[in-house]
């Protein structure tokens, strides 16, 4: 759906503006594919007339006012995170319509976010193997890191991402987008004192002891989802696997959450193995269950699961066919891409 181009181009506001953004969603990518032209830039955050810091895509707008929030309200130094949750953040498209959701109804917590698909039964796809209905995280950048302690104490995205810097005495944002450790000096050390290399160390270390949680929830994870196919194999019942199936969409849901993000693990060290630590728990309950389910059906078994050590072995496991999906892209880019710049190029 023309949905995805919705964070792609400063393009997206003038479409909506004058389709409305319901005739937009609703419209096909490939329709819209040679309106947008323009990559992201200024006027995707800034008011082209005045410059002020503005939010130019409704789903942010309309997820702060569902919650009775105005976000015109919202401070300057609000809104240098603000603009970036504009799409850095988890989202969803309503069945049939497209239409874009931020899902904080609830709240926006990996937990708030659950309830609220869990009330709408709402899933992004049925796992093949175990028939769980699944749910896919995006990038929940904004919310993981507003439970981080640098939000806590009033930093925003723009802080670390995009520092203030001083030029011929005067003194700007940097529009260079990118990680803080790429220039410590401007970023941590404006508020810590020790050095650049130890500076670094904090951040691999959190993100390395999350990391091995990570492969925790991973391995229980698949041993729970063959688990199940054996259990559907073996005669399990819908009702028998209705709980189990929810242990396997959570515990994947949280896994999902916590990894998604870029820099999670470092913006909210403590709610992501917090996050990750409750995913290896419902993974894990899920396979107690399927192993009293399995027992149940007069099978005690160890269950066989197959070597999916490298991406290669784990693609041929799921039937992933690579040799057609990378002739399928070289189709792509000879014919359809062509066609697009040509249209644009005649506009």
């Amino acid at each position: 759906p023309a949905t995805c181009w919705t964070c792609k181009s400063p393009d997206v506001p003038r479409l909506m503006s004058t389709m409305g953004p319901a005739k937009f969603y609703a419209s096909k990518w490939a329709a819209l594919g040679p309106e947008v032209t323009h990559a992201i830039g200024c006027a995707d955050c800034h008011d082209p007339k005045t410059m002020s810091l503005r939010i130019s895509r409704p789903a942010l707008i309309e997820a702060f006012s569902r919650k009775g929030k105005d976000i015109g309200k919202a401070t300057h130094q609000e809104m240098r995170s603000l603009v970036c949750a504009q799409c850095h953040v988890e989202y969803y498209f309503q069945p049939q319509t497209s239409y874009l959701v931020f899902p904080w109804d609830s709240g926006t917590t990996v937990d708030d976010i659950e309830r609220y698909y869990d009330s709408l039964n709402f899933s992004d796809w049925t796992h093949a193997l175990s028939k769980a209905p699944m749910l896919k995280a995006q990038h929940p950048d904004w919310e993981v890191f507003a439970l981080g302690i640098h939000a806590q104490r009033g930093l925003s995205c723009a802080d670390c991402h995009m520092p203030y810097q001083s030029e011929g005495g005067v003194k700007y944002t940097s529009h260079h987008i990118q990680s803080p450790l790429k220039d410590v000096s401007t970023t941590c050390q404006v508020c810590h004192r020790e050095s650049k290399e130890e500076l670094m160390r904090n951040v691999f270390e959190r993100q390395d002891k999350n990391f091995a949680i990570r492969i925790e929830a991973e391995d229980a994870l698949v041993k729970a989802h063959f688990a199940a196919k054996k259990a559907w194999e073996s005669g399990a019942s819908n009702d028998e696997m209705a709980p189990v199936l929810k242990l396997i969409r959570h515990a994947q849901w949280r896994l999902d959450f916590a990894i998604a993000g870029h820099g999670s693990s470092f913006h909210a060290p403590l709610e992501v193995a917090r996050i990750l630590s409750t995913a290896v728990a419902k993974a894990q309950e899920a396979r107690i269950h399927l192993t009293r389910i399995l027992a149940a059906h007069g099978f005690n078994s160890e269950i066989e699961v197959p070597d999916i050590s490298t991406k290669e072995k784990a693609q041929q496991v799921i039937g992933l066919d690579m040799p057609k999906l990378h002739e399928d892209k070289k189709k792509f880019l000879e014919t359809v891409v062509p066609k697009w710049d040509a249209e644009a190029a005649s506009r």
